[in-house]
């Protein structure tokens, strides 16, 4: 098990090694993080996706996307992306991926604070 964002409970994902390396260089650089970590309103957002429809993690993932992307700062996730596995991509590649970290510590928290219960569509 890899390391997790604090609240993520690894159910989604095991590892959030890019989301961390992204935090950890954007705070030594002093650049604008907080606003990537998960609202009181984006987590009751996802309550009401989950309530109202049992979103996909896909639809979540673009739902959450169209509000959080502008923060990510492409250089930095380009940066992490590279440290973590090694290669570098494009902005779009390593933005996406950051992405879909963060959208799954999200569903974590929101599972966390007991807003949301995750199906684990593969299980009966």
């Amino acid at each position: 098990m890899g390391r997790k964002p604090f609240l993520a409970s690894g159910k989604i994902l095991g590892d959030y090694s890019v989301l961390i390396k992204y935090f950890e260089i954007c705070m030594s650089k002093g650049g604008e993080c907080m606003d990537l970590f998960p609202s009181r309103e984006v987590l009751d957002d996802i309550k009401e996706m989950a309530e109202n429809k049992g979103h996909s993690y896909l639809e979540v993932l673009e739902e959450i996307r169209a509000r959080i992307e502008d923060k990510i700062d492409c250089d930095i996730a380009v940066e992490a992306y590279k440290m973590v596995h090694g290669i570098s991509v494009s902005c779009e590649d390593a933005r996406m991926e950051l992405l879909k970290e963060i959208v799954a510590w999200y569903l974590e928290a929101a599972e966390t604070l007991g807003l949301i219960k995750l199906k684990e569509s593969w299980k009966p």
